[in-house]
């Protein structure tokens, strides 16, 4: 008798589980790589449709996606249709692209994967567990081979549970920030550490700094030559005396004060920036020094070579060529060589 009553109320609790369709649930939630997730459609707009089977229910999304369900620990079972049925939509052709995989991740668990599943491969059932289980993800990922054409249904997806309806949750991006640091209200000069001219020529440099304005320049030990417009920081001018010289720039305001040092370098050898506009991570800040060339000479022409052949057809006509033979290779200029 008892065994009786007992296998009663279990087939009462099973009548009492209630079955909710994902797809009857909001799905703005859903956040993916590409367009958005739809219900009983794919995520272009047509019959779910994997391997060659058609699904009346479900939802269409794409990769990268993620969604999250609060079960409220009463749900029971996910399952679609005596199993779930997941896979990659028909619509992409049999796309060699596609690959994806299903996680169904619970309270921070992964609970059940798919492995990675391509193009016109069959539907792949999972039903699973939730008892005690509070909140559900559905993820699905790109396979790792990016997301072209990872077009993903959870097909005839349904949830049966017991008491407090589970609840779609929503998946807000992070808002996007700044890596780079907030400059601080004090002055900081940044910029080059070296600057260069020709001796003679038009010399002009803006000491870069941030930090609240107003704010006012100085600059120590400049080469003759050469002067600082303190509201500006413009240092402006030419230095006929080529050589070395090192400069101490300031920036001022109401919070404080900073300093650095310019080194400046004039001279006819001087090369900040690298021929041939290459540059490198491992330079900056150097200076590089090119010898001062002269401009090779006239590349020479090849000296006709006289043919010695006797007969009527040895003769040649070609200047620098003997009957039959290649023309001879010009000789190279001659150039010095950097030190």
């Amino acid at each position: 008798m008892r065994t009786v009553v007992m296998l009663l109320c279990l087939a009462g609790l099973a009548q009492a589980a209630e079955t909710l369709w994902l797809d009857e649930l909001d799905l703005k939630g859903i956040a993916q790589d590409w367009r958005e997730a739809r219900r009983n459609q794919s995520v272009e707009g047509n019959a779910l449709r994997i391997g060659g089977q058609t699904f009346e229910r479900g939802i269409g999304t794409h990769a990268n996606s993620r969604w999250g369900l609060d079960l409220h620990g009463t749900a029971t079972q996910f399952s679609t249709q005596f199993s779930a049925l997941v896979g990659v939509d028909d619509e992409v052709n049999g796309n060699p692209e596609a690959s994806i995989e299903f996680f169904l991740v619970g309270d921070g668990k992964t609970l059940w994967k798919s492995g990675v599943m391509k193009a016109k491969q069959a539907a792949q059932a999972v039903e699973i567990d939730l008892t005690g289980v509070q909140n559900l993800k559905l993820l699905v990922t790109d396979g790792g081979n990016g997301d072209r054409y990872d077009h993903a249904d959870w097909a005839m997806a349904k949830v049966l549970y017991t008491g407090a309806k589970p609840t779609p949750r929503s998946y807000q991006p992070r808002a996007p920030y700044i890596l780079t640091p907030k400059p601080p209200a004090t002055p900081r000069i940044n910029g080059a550490r070296v600057f260069g001219a020709r001796p003679g020529n038009p010399f002009l440099f803006t000491i870069p700094a941030t930090g609240d304005r107003p704010m006012t320049f100085a600059a120590e030990n400049l080469p003759e030559g050469l002067a600082l417009d303190p509201a500006t920081g413009h240092i402006t001018g030419s230095v006929t005396t080529a050589g070395g010289y090192t400069a101490t720039l300031v920036a001022r305001n109401a919070l404080g004060e900073d300093r650095k040092e310019l080194r400046i370098e004039i001279g006819e050898t001087i090369c900040l920036t690298p021929p041939l506009g290459w540059n490198s991570s491992g330079t900056a800040g150097r200076v590089r020094w090119m010898p001062k060339r002269s401009s090779p000479p006239p590349r020479p022409w090849p000296t006709p070579a006289s043919s010695t052949t006797a007969g009527p057809t040895s003769t040649s006509t070609t200047p620098g060529r003997a009957s039959g033979a290649a023309p001879s290779a010009p000789s190279s200029p001659t150039r010095s060589s950097p030190t």
